[in-house]
């Protein structure tokens, strides 16, 4: 199968002129013109790596990227005419991937899809994540990423975070949460699940998880 490449970049010469070079590469490629559609197209065709451009119409290039960045962690490309290091670094930091300076050469461009690409599938293929809204879970590495920023949980934070994010419709009872994660029997104990529930909001989001009032809990 081939990979999905999604281009988003408002000029057209060189929109096509990448879209060109990589389809004689056996790449699939998908284009638009502006920050929305970009987005758009993101969602639905759910692309391999994404090559962005900054200065968009409707939405910027940091704009796309955040958007993005709330739904998936594929490699994103910066290609942009600016050089200056702060703004590399702030979108390093916002989850870019790479950053390529125009004019560029395609075939440097081609290798750095193909690194990125290769690095993705090491990542992906030898780990378990799970994505709800801004929240990824590792659960290989035990690692919980909101906006891709490290929040440490414990042991039982952590497996009960996992419990909710794996099954994000079921409503669990105190009961269900209780023997799932310590692995016994069910003694009624209130403070025991309401204090993990209150540590999982105070670190991760406040709202992140409903209280279905004389059922349980559920992902809101």
């Amino acid at each position: 199968m081939k990979n999905k490449i999604l281009i988003i970049e408002d000029d057209n010469e060189i929109s096509n002129m990448i879209a060109d070079y990589l389809g004689k590469n056996d790449y699939q490629t998908h284009l638009a013109k502006d920050g929305i559609t970009g987005i758009k197209i993101a969602i639905e065709e759910k692309p391999d790596l994404i090559i962005l451009d900054i200065m968009l119409p409707y939405k910027s290039g940091d704009e796309v990227l955040r958007e993005v960045r709330q739904f998936s962690d594929i490699p994103i490309i910066v290609v942009s005419a600016k050089e200056n290091v702060q703004f590399k670094v702030d979108l390093f930091k916002l989850g870019v991937d790479d950053y390529v300076v125009k004019p560029f050469d395609l075939s440097e461009l081609l290798a750095r899809i193909e690194t990125n690409l290769r690095r993705y599938s090491r990542f992906t293929s030898n780990q378990t994540l799970y994505k709800y809204k801004n929240i990824t879970l590792n659960y290989d590495l035990k690692e919980v990423l909101v906006d891709d920023n490290a929040i440490k949980l414990t042991s039982k934070e952590f497996e009960i975070l996992y419990l909710f994010i794996k099954y994000p419709n079921k409503v669990f009872s105190k009961k269900n949460i209780y023997e799932a994660v310590w692995k016994d029997s069910y003694a009624y104990d209130d403070d025991t699940i309401n204090t993990h529930i209150s540590n999982i909001r105070k670190k991760v989001d406040s709202e992140l998880i409903e209280t279905v009032w004389g059922m349980g809990y559920k992902l809101k």
